[in-house]
């Protein structure tokens, strides 16, 4: 565990005769730092074994996966306390705190939240960035980045465990290159990157902002999800500016529309996915979905598995896109549902009758991201991959060639 804890240095840099008062701190952008740190899974599941243990009973995991993410553990937390010395050899004052006990008056104090730990840190961290927060800027650290030859084979072992690494898709940096990024980022020589992100209400009750998908589905992953989509008329579409019809007796039209009411869309599926233009390479991806421009401020959505058996042809493909002055709304017609923000971590339940409405109507993220993040979302691909697994180091459009792809397809 590490304890919130907040420290000022007055060292020099390592390697230069300047103290950080005199020399780096006066030219550093941000100078109040919120570290948050992942727990680990071997933390975890050592904290469950100590529980037990104190409750009279005996709890013991696999020893030989216990070693593994023991190994992990190691390395992250050497990587949390190199990383706090670096910054704190800058003249940055550092507050640590694990992720699941962030607070607003961490938030608060800081003016850059540094995330240590992978994807999952990164977006917990994100979460607190809201409201008057909104603007605070975040920066994401791998600190258990996996080798491009680990990632292409650990997708088979001789052994039954899972041992893959996160991708540290939205991590500016892994412990390869952190020294440089930091120094980039806190001298004020690179900018962050601003990304949509969506705004979730249910039942009135605002959600924290979501910066990847957002998926609302039935608690069991077997049973049906039902909602009823609104679909605005082709007439409330064609409405002018000034409220009026675009055709035919403005008042007249308008009041035989408004005697129609909402056209609604019933659907029954596995559940309902939104994503954002940044997390449109995760699961929406993997779901058939397309990779999205990274400033893109659209919201893509897709209805998981739809039925429309009892349909021909289909009325719908269950995709497509919102634009971003467009608000997606529906009636939750299930007995029980959840809703799921940037994976499984943060949920909030949803009852019948619950009406949800989904729109980029929140904060943009200001998150400084790798090179690899922004190719990765530049509506490229398939017609352009072959191009840039090739290039050449060096080259105008910043392409990097081979060793910067995290899995090699051959």
């Amino acid at each position: 565990e590490v304890s919130p804890r907040r420290t000022r240095s007055r060292r020099g840099v390592e390697g230069t005769a300047v103290p950080a008062r005199e020399g780096r701190s006066a030219m550093s952008k941000f100078n109040r730092l919120l570290l948050v740190i992942k727990q680990t899974a071997f933390a975890s599941y050592t904290a469950r074994e100590e529980l037990a243990q104190a409750a009279g009973r005996t709890l013991r995991f696999d020893h030989a996966r216990m070693a593994r993410l023991r190994e992990r553990h190691d390395t992250h937390m050497f990587q949390v306390e190199r990383i706090t010395k670096l910054l704190e050899q800058r003249g940055a004052a550092t507050t640590s705190v694990m992720r699941d006990d962030v607070t607003p008056e961490h938030v608060a104090d800081a003016d850059l939240v540094v995330a240590l730990g992978g994807d999952g840190t990164t977006l917990i961290a994100s979460h607190k960035l809201d409201g008057e927060f909104g603007a605070t800027p975040l920066v994401g650290v791998n600190t258990d980045r996996a080798s491009p030859s680990d990632l292409a084979t650990l997708y088979r072992s001789s052994e039954p465990f899972d041992m893959r690494r996160s991708t540290g898709h939205l991590c500016a940096c892994t412990s390869d290159n952190v020294e440089t990024v930091l120094d980039d980022i806190v001298f004020g020589r690179a900018e962050p990157t601003r990304l949509t992100r969506a705004r979730v209400d249910v039942a009135g009750v605002v959600l924290p902002p979501v910066l990847n998908d957002v998926l609302i589905a039935h608690p069991s992953p077997g049973a049906v999800s039902r909602y009823s989509v609104h679909v605005p008329r082709k007439d409330e579409k064609d409405e002018g500016s000034d409220g009026s019809a675009a055709s035919g007796d403005g008042a007249e039209n308008k009041a035989s529309r408004d005697s129609r009411g909402p056209l609604w869309f019933h659907v029954r599926s596995s559940g309902l996915r939104v994503c954002t233009a940044a997390g449109s390479t995760a699961a929406m991806r993997s779901a058939g979905g397309e990779p999205m421009h990274y400033s893109s401020r659209e919201l893509q959505f897709m209805d998981r598995e739809p039925i429309y058996f009892d349909h021909a042809p289909p009325p719908s493909s269950g995709h497509g896109f919102y634009s971003e002055h467009e608000t997606m709304r529906f009636r939750w017609n299930s007995r029980a549902g959840t809703v799921f923000l940037d994976g499984a971590h943060v949920t909030h339940d949803v009852q019948m009758g619950d009406l949800v409405s989904i729109s980029a109507d929140a904060p943009q993220l200001r998150l400084f991201t790798s090179p690899w993040f922004r190719r990765n979302h530049s509506n490229m691909w398939p017609d352009r991959r072959e191009a840039m697994k090739h290039a050449n180091e060096g080259t105008e459009d910043g392409l990097l060639g081979d060793r910067d792809w995290i899995v090699d397809g051959s």
